[in-house]
C-alpha cells in the first residue's frame, strides 16, 4: 500500500486546480478532463488509467470530508480499502448529463439538496406539416388553412391520466433507478429513468378511459397562416408552441411548416431572379421588334433590337420575385432570346430566290 500511495500524483494536480479552488472550479476541471480521457470517447491505450486517476482524484475533492483530510494528511488521511474509485461513468453519455441538470456526477443528489425529486417540464415533439404552392402564390403570398393532429391533454381526467394516483412503489417518487453493471473499470452505477413510472415519479391507479393512462390524446388542429412572398422550395415555416403538448405542464412543441412550390413550365428561379426564354422569326431580329412576354407579375413587352443574336439575354429589372421580408424590393427577371431560323429546304423558290440574292449582295 506504501508503493501504491508513493506512486500517486497530487489530486489537485491531477485535475489542474489551485488547492483553495471551489466546489465548481473542481467540477468543471474534472469534466473537461473527463471528457477528453473517458475510454468511451479516447481510444488511446492510457486512456483508462488516465480517467480512473481522474474519476479518483475527484472523488475525493468533491466531497468536502475527505477533501478536509486529504488536505490535512494527504493520501495517510483517507481510507482506500473502503473507497470505490470505479464507481461514475459508464459510458460517455453520462458525462453528458452533467451539461443538463440532475444531481451530481455520480448519480446522487449532492449535499444540501432536497432529497425530493426535482420534476423537469416536459417538452413535447415537433410536429411537420407540408404545404404546396403555386408559383404564383410564391410569388404573390397567400394565406394558408393548416389541418393537422397532435396531442393535448386529456379533457376528461385534466390531464392526470386517471384517478388514484399514487407515488411509484418501485422509485418511491424519484423518477429515477441505480443500475449496477459490470465494466473494463469495475462496477459501475447508472442512473435512468424508472421503468415502472417512465421517470414520473407517480403511477395511475384507474386509468383514464379515453386517454387509457396517457394523460393525452390525439386533437386535430385548424390554423391559418400567412405564407410570406418570396419563400423558397424546401423552406420551413416554424409556429411557435403549436406541435405536442403532451402534458398539463409541459413545454409545448412547434409546427414546422414545410414549403413546397410546384415548378412552372414558363419559369426558372434562381435566388431571387427569373429566367425565361422568348422566341422570334429571323425577320424579326433582323428588323427589330416590340414582343410580348410573361413575367412573374403578368405580361409586358420588350423591344428586340435589329442584328439581335440567338441566345441575348435582356434584363427587365425589378420584375422577379420579391426579397422574402424586404418588400417591396425584388429580384430582375432576364429573358432568354432565341432566333426561329428556318430549313432552307423547306423555304419556297420565291424564298429561296430572295436568300440568294441577299447573299451575293454580300459577297459583292
Amino acid at each position: 500500500m506504501a508503493n501504491r500511495m508513493k506512486n500517486k500524483r497530487d489530486y489537485y494536480e491531477v485535475l489542474g486546480v489551485q488547492r483553495g479552488a471551489t466546489p465548481d472550479e473542481v467540477k468543471k476541471a474534472f469534466r473537461k478532463l473527463a471528457m477528453k480521457w473517458h475510454p468511451d470517447r479516447n481510444k488511446a491505450p492510457e486512456a483508462q488509467d488516465k480517467f480512473k486517476e481522474i474519476n479518483e482524484a475527484y472523488m475525493v475533492l468533491s466531497d468536502a470530508d475527505k477533501r478536509e483530510k486529504y488536505d490535512r494528511f494527504g493520501f495517510n488521511g483517507l481510507d482506500t480499502n473502503g473507497m470505490d474509485f470505479s464507481s461514475g461513468f459508464s459510458s460517455f453519455s453520462d458525462i453528458m448529463d452533467m451539461f443538463f441538470g440532475g444531481g451530481d456526477i455520480f448519480g446522487g443528489r449532492g449535499k444540501g439538496r432536497s432529497s425530493g425529486r426535482r420534476r423537469r417540464r416536459v417538452r413535447g415533439e415537433d410536429v411537420e406539416i407540408t404545404v404546396k404552392l403555386t408559383f404564383h402564390e410564391m410569388v404573390t403570398g397567400v394565406k394558408k388553412n393548416l389541418k393537422y393532429t397532435r396531442y393535448e391533454p386529456c379533457s376528461q381526467c385534466e390531464g392526470k391520466g386517471g384517478t388514484n394516483v399514487q407515488t411509484c412503489p418501485q422509485c418511491n417518487g424519484s423518477g429515477q433507478e441505480t443500475r449496477v453493471t459490470r465494466s473494463i473499470l469495475g462496477m459501475m452505477q447508472q442512473v435512468v429513468s424508472c421503468s415502472k413510472c417512465q421517470g414520473e415519479g407517480e403511477v395511475v391507479g384507474k386509468p383514464c378511459p379515453v386517454c387509457k393512462g396517457r394523460k393525452a390524446v390525439p386533437t386535430k388542429q385548424d390554423h391559418s397562416v400567412t405564407i410570406p412572398a418570396g419563400v423558397e422550395d424546401g423552406m420551413h415555416l416554424k409556429m411557435q408552441g403549436q406541435g405536442h403538448f403532451p402534458a398539463v405542464d409541459a413545454i409545448p412543441g412547434d409546427l414546422y411548416v414545410l414549403i413546397r412550390v410546384k415548378s412552372d413550365k414558363r419559369f426558372v428561379r434562381k435566388g431571387n431572379d427569373v429566367y425565361s426564354t422568348v422566341h422570334c422569326s429571323f425577320i424579326q431580329a433582323i428588323k427589330g421588334c416590340e414582343i410580348s412576354v410573361d413575367t412573374v407579375s403578368g405580361k409586358t413587352k420588350i423591344k428586340i433590337a435589329s442584328g439581335i443574336t440567338p441566345g441575348t439575354e435582356l434584363r427587365l429589372r425589378g420584375k422577379g420575385i420579391p426579397v422574402l421580408n424586404r418588400n417591396p424590393r425584388r429580384g430582375d427577371h432576364y429573358v432568354r432570346v432565341e432566333i426561329a431560323i428556318p430549313e432552307y429546304r423547306s423555304l419556297t423558290k420565291k424564298q429561296k430566290k430572295l436568300i440568294n440574292d441577299y447573299e451575293l449582295t454580300i459577297k459583292a
